[in-house]
């Protein structure tokens, strides 16, 4: 399987365009979270995490997952775009509404759950995390309806408002009106609000006759069909994502969640690489009818990825600990060592991130959502064993293994599926040719 070294080059070029954004929202999130650490310490940050657990499991198990299943059915020209969008938007409020609703019924036993370890209430703050996810869910349905036409600056533009907008509210609101921990909880709202809005202005309407004229019910149903795999494979990877978190919860105190939350992300840097070039393969495998052409940008994709993710992690590992303390101060050492470990494990499983785009760009994303039960089942006793006897030092190893595990099993799959050899996914010459190139071409603009 060979292709020339820069037949993909503008596919790379979108995916460092993205790539330039998630960096640039990433470092925003770093400063806002090294602010809101410094400021409020560990024991405020570390309820912050409980609360923001709320909203990664709403989105894991209520979302439907339509709004990602319509990048392939509009890459590859299925239904008419504001057919998909309205069908995508009608699940995406429905689901919403009913996450919602739920989480609001039993309202005090997931408090009891999450804060036992945790001095006060936080009612009030759990209440508005709750009320705005049918919002988030909206913003999601807007983003992904955007890149899959492949607009990439205004997908861009969506991302850094709400990372923006989010900054400067928390910062406001905790150097002028010091709100703690309301700050945090009313800045994610102002920017999931405000962000929504613009995504709706920026919608370019075409003439509708009217809406009943858009409810298609047999591209319903094709397209829930679909998202039920991406559904699964969601529901598995924020399991995958949050066993450790979760399990931690149980063990540790506020501090140390804090800790282990902050080495968490601070690694998940390295995600910025595959997910730049993930997002924009998607859609393009989805509208590639040629499976040869779309299996070569696929393995190359990953070969440039594998090259990125291990230079990063190695950089990062090398300056984890002046870069920790320099950020947070001396009481965050203990997110070093997190750091530390968890990084093997992220550059051998992001580095096949890349390879999901095919799966899910060639409609055969229930592949995913198999396979990935193999990880997902050995990580969760895995990490209650290492979380219980070691303590935080073994919730990252456990991270570490998880996420390597994960990644590898996608790999494997992929050869064996498409009978590829090891020399087809080892880095070569060509692709160190590539990156040099976007280099050149990214220092010339």
């Amino acid at each position: 399987m060979k292709e020339g070294p820069l037949q993909n080059f503008s596919l790379y070029r979108s995916a460092v365009l993205i790539m330039q954004r998630d960096i640039f929202v990433y470092i925003l999130s770093i400063v806002t979270g090294v602010i809101i650490a410094r400021i409020l310490g560990p024991e405020i940050l570390g309820s912050w995490v409980l609360l923001s657990i709320v909203s990664a499991y709403a989105e894991g198990f209520g979302r439907l997952k339509t709004d990602i299943a319509s990048v392939y059915f509009l890459g590859s020209k299925k239904a008419d775009e504001l057919e998909i969008f309205f069908s995508t938007t009608f699940f995406a409020i429905t689901s919403g509404l009913l996450i919602t609703g739920i989480l609001l019924w039993q309202i005090d036993l997931l408090e009891s759950f999450l804060f036992h370890n945790i001095v006060g209430t936080h009612t009030e703050q759990l209440y508005f995390v709750i009320l705005v996810i049918p919002f988030e869910f909206l913003l999601y349905n807007y983003t992904y309806f955007y890149i899959a036409l492949e607009k990439v600056t205004l997908y861009n533009r969506i991302k850094v408002i709400q990372a923006v907008t989010n900054f400067i509210m928390i910062c406001g609101l905790l150097f002028i009106l010091n709100l703690n921990l309301w700050a945090i909880v009313i800045a994610k709202i102002v920017s999931v609000l405000g962000t929504l809005l613009y995504c709706i202005l920026a919608f370019k309407k075409k003439q509708v006759r009217n809406l009943i004229s858009l409810w298609n019910p047999l591209l319903n149903m094709e397209i829930l069909r679909y998202a039920f795999n991406f559904y699964i494979i969601g529901v598995i990877g924020n399991v995958n994502r949050l066993t450790v978190k979760t399990i931690s919860a149980s063990f540790f105190n506020a501090s140390n969640l804090a800790f282990y939350n902050q080495g968490e992300s601070s690694g998940r840097f390295l995600n910025v690489i595959p997910n730049s070039l993930a997002t924009i393969l998607y859609p393009r495998i989805s509208g590639t009818e040629d499976n040869k052409q779309s299996l070569e940008i696929s393995c190359q994709a990953f070969r440039l990825n594998l090259v990125l993710m291990s230079l990063f992690g190695v950089m990062l590992y090398i300056f984890a600990d002046p870069i920790i303390t320099m950020l947070y101060g001396d009481a965050f050492k203990p997110t070093a060592e997190v750091l530390k470990l968890a990084i093997p494990g992220f550059v051998i499983g992001s580095s096949a991130l890349t390879l999901k785009s095919y799966f899910e760009g060639k409609g055969q994303a229930s592949i995913i959502a198999k396979i990935q039960m193999i990880p997902v089942i050995l990580q969760i006793p895995l990490a209650y064993y290492l979380v219980a006897r070691f303590g935080l030092y073994g919730a990252a190893i456990s991270l570490s293994i998880g996420t390597a595990f994960y990644g590898l099993v996608v790999l494997l799959a992929f050869m064996w599926k498409y009978k590829l050899s090891i020399k087809t996914i080892f880095p070569n010459s060509s692709d160190i040719f590539v990156l040099l190139s976007l280099l050149r071409d990214f220092y010339k603009k």
